[in-house]
């Protein structure tokens, strides 16, 4: 209903508002522990955040969904994948050193700014390839 009102994609919705809006307390000390150079405790907060939603999370979900009789699946289509496959990778590349300074910052928020863009743009499709904003 949100997304058909404020006529934004429901894959925005899901993959950047609700995770910002969801987590702001964490992203909150996250920056705190960061603005005080305690960069292991900002990432360990940053990562392990992600890391607990993969893990326990989302297979939670599709057990009480199947629980439910709801059909939720780990279906990804392919831009969702390839979305999470690149964002790993440059977050694997930027911290592989331990380092980090201005420039590594703008580079991690330009990217999120380019994913967040592009769920906005991309359009949603039912399994049988048909683009539902379009009926």
């Amino acid at each position: 209903g949100a997304s058909q009102a404020w006529n934004i994609p429901v894959a925005f919705i899901s993959v950047i508002l609700l995770p910002i809006v969801g987590n702001a307390a964490e992203h909150a000390s996250a920056v705190m522990f960061a603005m005080k150079d305690k960069l292991d405790l900002s990432l360990g907060v940053a990562i392990g955040s992600s890391t607990q939603m993969s893990m326990f999370g989302i297979p939670f979900c599709v057990v009480i969904g199947w629980m439910m009789g709801q059909p939720m699946d780990l279906n990804f289509h392919l831009f969702e994948t390839a979305s999470l496959l690149m964002t790993v990778l440059v977050v694997a590349f930027l911290l592989q050193d331990g380092t980090s300074n201005c420039l590594k910052g703008l580079m991690l928020f330009l990217c999120y700014l380019i994913v967040a863009a592009s769920f906005y743009v991309h359009s949603d499709q039912d399994p049988d390839g048909n683009n539902p904003a379009q009926n």
